[in-house]
């Protein structure tokens, strides 16, 4: 099911026209024919109106309809209405619902609901939009440059270094570029060529996991249309198990099963009906005919896929799966069993499956929501270990549930933190117990980048990461899953990782950057040292962590009317700044804040004191979108704050919108150095060249709106000129 129309109030108009931003938002990333279709217009029209834009010159790149087509749902998804929207992208209403379902959570990343909005069709411009036009054309072109990289173009065939490093235990990523929607339905040289394996190989990565849907790859009796074609991703399964055996790594199936269908899709499975929620069901896996399902077809798909790495578990999540699969199930036949009877079922199951089959495969049993999250006690987490099979391994989120104090403001992490290493005290003692009963333990941590900061590759903060894995060694763990969707990235702190955990008795951290940076090194930690320290005073919450402007940054349009629209999970900051920084107050929030940029200053000001290598390069450009991300949550907070009054507030919203503009133009220019900027699997591309021209257009119209009764402004122009 599509998500529902909402009828919601939208402010933000940075064009004369709607036709004009649906132009200038995609033009080169769409087809020139999908968006004369959409407007109604020829497509001469449409080139001779991008021109007017200032959008000279631009190709039309299909890349990002095949790779970014969640930044251009995401670009129209307050614009086009659902018939429109599907025009330009080319596909049907199934195809959108599948997307929006299965694209890790991304019905939810963009607020759950569709806004209503009124069909957009070309009409010529008045005089005054023309006028207004050409002083839009002017800024455009003043700011817009020819990138130096292509999008989605990550790894040359020169890229991958020559050495093999071979770990002892387990590194396990997910794909730096892969989908995480239908991965196997595509060529998986896509999103996992040879050149990133090469890579991957030599920082001693041996685990590549992605999403896997169960219906998707056996035969599915509830719903065969479910699994049309699934033969076929087997056959791309076993290319990809041969292509990744060559550089010495194995594949390991995500698995959150077993799905959920809409109740309309039951029909004679009706009896099978467990948990109902918002229009789906679960089938519940009290009913011996779902576990029998669930056991033939692990069972088959391992028959049939030899060398399978593993397959890693979640049995408490956000999806809906078994009836206890979050608290209070309103299955009659389930309400009596405890959930951690229920998760550990649904891995024993599999366990069975695979043994049975003969496979060596791993089963690694990820216990994120074996928690107070979830509604479960310290007890029922020890007790749902104490009913896994013996063959399965058990994983943790080593940071979950760790005390924090920032600001005076004590709190405790949820989901995962590079800033606060781990491990937690509940993790601790969960591990040990697994231990303790004979299975193999996994720690899972964020190693390149988190929510934190997930705009960039990797985040320069190597000795925080060194201090987690220090940590999570000393009780123990030795193999880790070191990614969730975001952190693939092949970076020098994978090879950290891998060098300390096969050596931590000889492994010495300042040898490590001397090796890495050669005489470059001291300078290289002395910057390091500053951005640790100034990442450790981050004002983490989960609210913070999701909600706030920091994912995407400048991207984010500002207005000066109040805003109805909540903040959506790392996609949409509106001015919902209240909820946002929770359980900060305003002032240590931001405070917060303002000493982490102080510190972030002071070792990117260590950085320019380099010559520029291609490592120091990329060093250096991650860490000023880093602080460009930081600075715009800071300043978007302070702006949403100041706007309750616009009259007394007047001067310091001037202030923070010059300030933003500064720093849209800066990310701008770091955009225009490197691919890598802005991307991330699950989202693909947070913006684009266009969104940040679009931020500069939109900070200029508030200025001139705030200038029409204030003349401070050209006081503070001179300032930060």
């Amino acid at each position: 099911m599509l998500p529902e129309i909402e009828f919601v109030k939208l402010n933000i108009q940075n064009f004369p026209t709607k036709w004009q931003t649906v132009i200038f938002r995609n033009y080169g990333y769409v087809s020139l024919d999908k968006i004369a279709k959409v407007l109604g217009c020829s497509e001469k029209t449409v080139l001779y109106e991008a021109e007017r834009l200032g959008l000279y010159n631009t190709v039309y790149n299909r890349v990002w309809e095949e790779k970014g087509y969640i930044t251009i749902i995401r670009n129209n998804w307050y614009l086009l209405p659902y018939a429109q929207l599907l025009q330009l992208l080319g596909i049907t209403e199934e195809r959108l619902e599948y997307i929006l379902e299965n694209d890790d959570f991304l019905s939810v990343k963009l607020g759950g609901f569709k806004p209503n909005c009124e069909e957009v069709r070309y009409e010529p411009l008045t005089e005054q939009q023309e006028k207004e036009t050409n002083i839009i054309a002017d800024t455009v072109s003043r700011y817009r440059k020819t990138p130096l990289q292509n999008a989605f173009e990550f790894f040359s065939e020169n890229s991958g270094k020559s050495e093999n490093f071979l770990s002892k235990n387990k590194r396990i990523v997910h794909g730096y570029l892969s989908p995480c929607g239908d991965a196997f339905a595509i060529n998986s040289e896509m999103y996992l060529p040879d050149t990133l394996l090469k890579e991957y190989q030599s920082q001693g990565v041996n685990g590549i996991w992605l999403h896997g849907v169960l219906s998707a790859l056996s035969f599915y009796p509830f719903d065969e249309t479910l699994c049309l074609g699934y033969l076929k991703r087997r056959a791309e399964i076993k290319r990809l198990i041969m292509r990744l055996a060559k550089y010495g790594i194995k594949l390991y199936l995500y698995f959150n099963e077993p799905r959920a269908l809409p109740e309309t899709k039951f029909g004679k499975y009706a009896n099978l009906i467990g948990r109902r929620e918002n229009g789906y069901a679960s089938f519940c896996f009290a009913r011996e005919e779902v576990k029998n399902y669930l056991y033939e077809a692990v069972k088959d798909l391992l028959l049939d896929i030899q060398n399978l790495g593993g397959i890693i578990t979640i049995t408490m999540s956000e999806n809906l799966t078994h009836c206890n699969y979050r608290p209070e199930t309103n299955c009659p036949v389930c309400k009596n069993i405890p959930p951690e009877k229920s998760a550990a079922e649904v891995n024993n199951v599999i366990a069975r499956a695979i043994r049975d089959s003969g496979s060596h495969a791993e089963l690694i049993a990820n216990l994120w929501g074996w928690s107070p999250f979830m509604g479960w006690t310290e007890e029922q987490t020890l007790a749902g270990i104490e009913f896994l099979d013996k063959d399965v391994s058990v994983m943790c989120v080593s940071e979950y549930d760790l005390n924090i104090e920032k600001g005076g403001i004590k709190s405790r992490i949820i989901d995962y933190s590079i800033g606060n290493p781990g491990p937690s005290e509940i993790t601790k003692k969960i591990l040990k117990k697994a231990r303790r009963e004979g299975h193999k333990i996994y720690a899972k941590i964020q190693t390149n980048n988190s929510w934190e900061c997930s705009a960039v590759p990797y985040l320069p903060v190597f000795d925080l990461v060194y201090e987690h894995i220090k940590n999570l060694t000393s009780i123990g763990v030795e193999d880790y899953m070191l990614t969730w969707t975001l952190g693939g990235y092949p970076s020098p702190m994978l090879g950290m990782v891998s060098s300390y955990s096969n050596n931590p008795e000889t492994f010495n951290l300042n040898a490590w950057y001397k090796e890495l940076f050669g005489q470059d090194s001291d300078c290289v930690h002395n910057a390091v040292r500053l951005f640790c320290k100034g990442f450790s005073e981050y004002p983490f919450s989960i609210d913070s962590l999701y909600y706030s402007p920091k994912t995407l940054g400048v991207a984010n349009l500002w207005d000066l009317e109040s805003q109805e629209n909540l903040s959506t999970m790392v996609c949409f900051a509106f001015d919902d700044y209240e909820n946002w920084i929770k359980p900060y107050p305003i002032d240590i929030y931001l405070s917060q804040y303002e000493k982490l940029l102080v510190l972030w200053e002071q070792g990117l000001g260590e950085l320019e004191k380099l010559k520029e290598t291609p490592l120091i390069k990329d060093l250096r450009i991650y860490a000023q979108v880093a602080y460009s991300h930081f600075k715009s949550d800071y300043l978007q907070t302070k702006f949403s704050c100041l706007k309750n009054d616009l009259t007394k507030n007047s001067k310091e919203i001037e202030k923070s919108l010059l300030e933003e503009k500064k720093n849209a133009e800066s990310l701008l220019e770091l955009l225009y150095k490197s691919s890598k900027v802005g991307f991330e699997a699950s989202n693909h591309y947070y913006y684009t060249e266009r969104n940040l021209l679009e931020k500069i257009i939109n900070l200029d119209t508030l200025v001139k709106m705030m200038l029409t009764s204030h003349s401070a402004i050209f006081e503070l122009m001179k300032d930060l000129e």
